[in-house]
């Protein structure tokens, strides 16, 4: 054992000493702080161009009002500049406009019924950069049944630009339901009082003490509900989707570089690979240890620690812990059998399908965590340190006798990977020139 732990301190020092791994470390936040500051810098420079917008009024009806709300908007983006409160659908919304360009409209006169021709001759002004859009309303834009999607035509050459069209939409169809509710004889205030939603607010259940006291059920967190557990299993994949393919590469570097063949006249197959193996686990949690301080220090700052359980900080090194031992053999496997980094790009295929089950399905269990899918997933060993770790993240949690079959499968999982990538391990890591395949693992793992 003292060969293993020496194996195993040669790794974890060697890693945490290294260059790459110092400056993973301070960058972290430096890269952070950058992202941060690019963001912002780019949202400064966002281009506030007004946009001339051509209006081509069929009805003869909407252009007036439609030029003076937008002027009336333009008016509070220079005097108002951090936001206006618009409605939509029956609701008062307050839009940001401290990053909106100001839209200048100017009404497009066609003589004649040529749309065609009135398309064609404001399509080429845009081309021109004489405007940057044009708008056509139908003649029978005011009608009650005029419901069709030729009454209004939005044209442009930069259709990735969402705010204009967005305006024109809401501001047009609140006119025109104004000019209908009138012609109609409808009283369009009383008309949006009667049709005005109550919110609908987001419980959970109410409790009941041993005292009898009833406890009256808590509003619905969105942050603990969502945000933590979806974190928490991302940064649980990140650590060690950034830590086991690791094991890969240092083994099949040494393999073709003949080290190996040195440290194996000094320790047993078993032993290397499993020094590398809890190597590799300690300078995973030393990264996990250092990113979560980090995250907790953040959620300490504004103000949303109390929003992560105290035992999640413990699940996730548990399940850290498996996750690296599981992977990690394998990872260590490909790498001993393959002579070629060719050959390990192809047998790490079925490993990196295996590792990626958790992010493809996620989402459903996510929606209903206590379906039998997530709950089978979540017994499914090589998906359970992600997917029973984002249960257990999900309030209200998960039943104490499905944790404890989760950690025995995986357990028995785990000890079957390090089992059989130490069969692997112990014949591939002196072969040469061979291509490993699948019969010819299956073989290593039965021998003697």
């Amino acid at each position: 054992m003292n060969k293993v732990w020496c194996v195993v301190s040669t790794e974890y020092l060697n890693a945490v000493r290294s260059k790459a791994f110092i400056l993973g470390v301070l960058l972290l936040p430096v890269i952070m702080a950058i992202s941060i500051g690019v963001q912002v810098y780019a949202q400064k420079k966002t281009d506030l161009t007004p946009r001339r917008l051509a209006v081509l009024d069929r009805s003869g009806q909407l252009y007036e009002a439609l030029a003076a709300k937008a002027k009336a908007r333009n008016d509070a983006l220079r005097t108002q500049p951090s936001s206006v409160s618009v409605e939509m659908q029956g609701q008062r919304l307050k839009m940001d406009l401290s990053q909106q360009p100001e839209f200048i409209l100017e009404q497009f006169k066609f003589p004649g019924d040529d749309l065609k021709a009135a398309e064609l001759q404001l399509s080429e002004r845009v081309r021109r950069k004489e405007f940057f859009a044009f708008l056509i309303i139908g003649q029978h834009i005011l009608a009650p049944d005029a419901t069709n999607h030729t009454e209004l035509l939005y044209h442009t050459q930069t259709p990735t630009f969402h705010e204009l069209p967005s305006w024109l939409d809401n501001t047009l169809n609140a006119e025109i339901r104004e000019r209908r509710f009138t012609a109609a004889g409808v009283d369009s205030k009383q008309v949006r009082q009667l049709s005005r939603q109550v919110p609908l607010q987001r419980l959970g259940l109410a409790q009941q003490k041993t005292t009898g006291e009833v406890i009256a059920a808590k509003p619905e967190n969105r942050i603990a509900t969502h945000a933590v557990p979806i974190g928490a299993m991302l940064l649980l994949f990140m650590v060690v989707m950034s830590s086991a393919p690791a094991l890969l590469n240092t083994v099949l570097e040494e393999k073709m570089q003949k080290i190996s063949e040195v440290l194996l006249a000094s320790v047993s197959p078993f032993q290397l690979m499993l020094g590398k193996l809890f190597g590799t686990v300690l300078v995973s949690l030393t990264l996990s240890t250092l990113y979560l301080v980090s995250v907790a220090w953040m959620l300490w700052k504004f103000g949303l620690l109390g929003h992560v359980p105290g035992h999640l900080f413990a699940w996730f090194f548990l399940f850290q812990l498996l996750a690296l031992l599981m992977f990690g053999s394998m990872f260590i496997a490909v790498g001993a059998a393959c002579s070629e980094i060719r050959d390990a790009q192809n047998l790490i295929v079925p490993v990196m399908m295996v590792l990626m089950i958790p992010m493809l399905t996620w989402m459903a269990v996510l929606q209903s965590p206590a379906s039998p899918f997530s709950r089978a997933l979540s017994l499914f060993p090589p998906a359970t340190p992600l997917i029973m770790f984002l249960r257990i993240a999900i309030p209200p949690g998960v039943p104490g006798w499905e944790i404890a079959l989760s950690l025995v499968l995986t357990t028995l999982f785990t000890l079957g990977s390090v089992w059989v990538s130490a069969k692997i391990f112990r014949l591939g890591i002196l072969s040469q020139g061979q291509t490993p395949s699948i019969p010819k693992l299956i073989a290593w793992v039965f021998s003697k």
